[in-house]
């Protein structure tokens, strides 16, 4: 048996996603050697590319968590960067509405969450009638803070900050298995393109693989305590008449910030994503679902008709069971630094630059 190739490097992030790509373009100006793996054969192809592309206000989470924190900070550094990168966004505004007094009741308490959180934007607007007179409502408010921007090429413009500060992206390349040994940690990869395998070793491993990153942690860290949740999420594009300058809201569910009305930048409509728990990883859109999807958008767009709706596409999101938060778990072994990035679905675009700064931080104090 051949004896496999050892690249030794300061720094491993597994996972191409936007919370691998940003902890890298982070952590590239800390470390000489930084290296970062994606087991698909382009970057981004998973929960990154397949949401709503909203820049979040902060309204939604519970004080302290690290979704608030997290963002709350981001929101500011992703504007700062969009513009500074001239990259394309639309500071839209977006309209929470009720449809019942149960549900005004809730919308209370998100506005209050968000006053208490440091959302000081938020306003009761009832003007919505007036400019969308197609759409049903008790209350509404409405955030000026929130946008939509196009995250593709925010991505790929932070893919290549890190190659331009030394950063090292392989795409195709899964990890298999990691031991731990006195030299880091030893990673063994397998090389999908050319059906190769070989071991990285080392001292700093970050693991934000996203819908893999449980399993992974597992592999880190056998007492790892944490499980998945898949919960897929589908999109409809409305092919109606219409038109919004808004991105519009209901109030969420248990498992969502609920199934709500998009733009793009090119002024398309979007409906999603609804929120069902899943076994596996398939994309292909559920025609058994539609009807209730249908029903939860006639709940406050009553004019909305089947034939409206043309399927769009689907993303899956990788939550914790029990857990509501984002969870950043860092530790030491063998004076070798781990952190891993769980639970990482939204607010998690709007969040990633905030997220850099905040795994960057662990693994100073870790090592100091």
């Amino acid at each position: 048996m051949n004896k496999l190739e050892k690249f030794e490097v300061d720094c491993l992030v597994i996972g191409g996603g936007v919370s691998g790509i940003a902890i890298g373009r982070e952590l590239s100006s800390k470390f000489d050697n930084i290296f970062l793996i994606e087991k698909n054969y382009q970057i981004a192809q998973e929960t990154s590319s397949r949401n709503s592309e909203v820049i979040h206000a902060g309204m939604y989470y519970d004080q302290g968590s690290l979704k608030s924190k997290l963002c709350l900070r981001g929101k500011e550094l992703l504007y700062h960067y969009l513009k500074e990168r001239k990259i394309e966004f639309n500071r839209c505004g977006k309209y929470i509405l009720s449809a019942t007094d149960e549900e005004s009741e809730t919308l209370n308490s998100i506005y209050e969450n968000g006053l208490i959180c440091g959302v000081d934007d938020l306003t009761y607007d009832n003007s919505l009638k007036s400019k969308y007179p197609f759409l049903e409502y008790k209350e509404s408010i409405f955030s000026p803070s929130t946008g939509i921007f196009d995250s593709h090429s925010f991505i790929h413009s932070l893919s290549r900050d890190f190659q331009s500060q030394g950063g090292n992206i392989f795409l195709g390349n899964e990890t298999i298995n990691i031991n731990q040994s006195n030299e880091g940690f030893e990673v063994l990869v397998e090389d999908k393109n050319n059906d190769t395998q070989f071991v990285v070793i080392a001292n700093v491993l970050v693991n934000s693989a996203g819908l893999n990153a449980v399993h992974i942690a597992n592999l880190i860290n056998e007492d790892n305590v944490y499980q998945e949740e898949y919960v897929k999420g589908e999109y409809y594009i409305y092919q109606g008449k219409e038109k919004l300058e808004h991105l519009i809201y209901p109030t969420p569910t248990e498992n969502s910030l609920g199934l709500h009305a998009t733009i793009d930048l090119g002024e398309g409509i979007r409906f999603g994503p609804s929120a069902y728990v899943v076994e596996e990883i398939d994309y292909s859109l559920s025609i058994e679902h539609k009807l209730q999807f249908l029903k939860a958008v006639q709940s406050y767009w009553p004019g909305i008709e089947e034939e409206d709706l043309t399927p769009g596409y689907s993303g899956i999101r990788p939550k914790l069971k029990g857990v509501s938060d984002f969870v950043v778990d860092s530790g030491t072994v063998n004076n070798n630094q781990y952190v891993n990035v769980l639970g990482y679905a939204s607010p998690g675009l709007t969040s990633s630059l905030a997220l850099a700064i905040e795994v960057s931080n662990r693994i100073e104090l870790d090592l100091s």
